[in-house]
């Protein structure tokens, strides 16, 4: 973790994507000397993928195990879906707080336009 965490500052001036990929959710160390990497999404992935062969020539030589091998997943159920309408923007505001819905309606606002 040490080695994977030391890594990923390296690439923060270079690419915060990248960064923000490896630092988002820690790797998890699979049976034998494979890890797996979980990703929010396909971009995420590309960037790990496109950058691979040197994550692993860096990892094979900080710990000094040339059989460590990556895998990478998707998970979309981690991720959350953003609202960007304003009736979904309000929608989300009235799941986390029902007050917010007795206010429209007192001040009978209409976000339909």
């Amino acid at each position: 973790m040490k080695a994977w965490s030391h890594l990923a500052a390296s690439y923060k001036e270079e690419s915060l994507a990248l960064f923000m990929a490896m630092t988002r959710q820690a790797p998890s160390l699979l049976k034998g000397s494979r890890v797996l990497v979980k990703l929010d999404n396909a971009i995420q992935e590309d960037l790990i993928m496109e950058k691979m062969p040197g994550i692993l020539a860096y990892l094979h030589k900080e710990l000094g195990n040339t059989a460590i091998r990556i895998e990478t997943t998707v998970d979309i159920q981690g991720t959350k879906q953003k609202a960007y309408l304003p009736m979904e923007k309000l929608q989300a505001l009235i799941r986390k707080n029902p007050d917010i819905k007795t206010l429209k309606d007192a001040l009978d606002l209409d976000l339909e336009y």
